[in-house]
């Protein structure tokens, strides 16, 4: 698709490929010459290179562009997330480094890490205790945010556990 195709459905609800783990569905930011942005609920904003997407669905039932919306009060403004507004792919990346990263979300070629290097040629990220270098054509999306920390998660499901072993002997008492 092209940039102006694309750009007639900024605002809209959008299904970037129609299944599988790199099917995700949100609000379509933005559209570039070789990317797009699509805001993906309770995950953030996802950076899609175009050469990688297979298709892009309209849900038939968003009509928001077919209604008038009335204005709003100024104290009622809208707030945008941020993202980063980029012309193309490389600087988009670019403006990612040094940050916390996860590449090809979902599938077997998931990567998250921090992204320590960009050139032409490839990306350089530190996974765990691993550099990992890898070559921009293959990187279908990318997004950036804070690690998801499992232990953590972990741990407070053990606290809570042990939080209500510990209610049941006071019980027993």
């Amino acid at each position: 698709m092209d940039k102006e195709s694309l750009s007639l459905m900024i605002g809209r609800t959008v299904r970037i490929n129609r299944g599988g783990p790199e099917s995700k569905k949100g609000k379509l930011f933005s559209a570039k010459d070789d990317h797009i942005v699509v805001d993906i609920e309770n995950e953030g904003m996802l950076y899609c290179k175009m050469d990688h997407i297979k298709s892009l669905t309209l849900d038939a039932r968003d009509v928001s562009d077919l209604t008038e919306v009335p204005p709003t009060p100024v104290e009622e403004q809208v707030v945008l997330p941020k993202y980063i507004d980029a012309e193309d792919f490389y600087s988009v990346m670019e403006n990612m480094k040094y940050r916390w990263v996860q590449i090809n979300r979902g599938g077997p070629e998931k990567t998250e890490g921090v992204l320590v290097e960009t050139t032409a040629d490839q990306i350089r990220m530190v996974v765990g205790n691993e550099v990992v270098h890898i070559l921009p054509f293959h990187i279908r999306n990318i997004s950036y945010g804070l690690k998801k920390n499992d232990q953590d998660n972990n741990k407070d499901k053990q606290d809570g556990n042990k939080d209500a072993k510990d209610g049941n002997k006071d019980a027993k008492k």
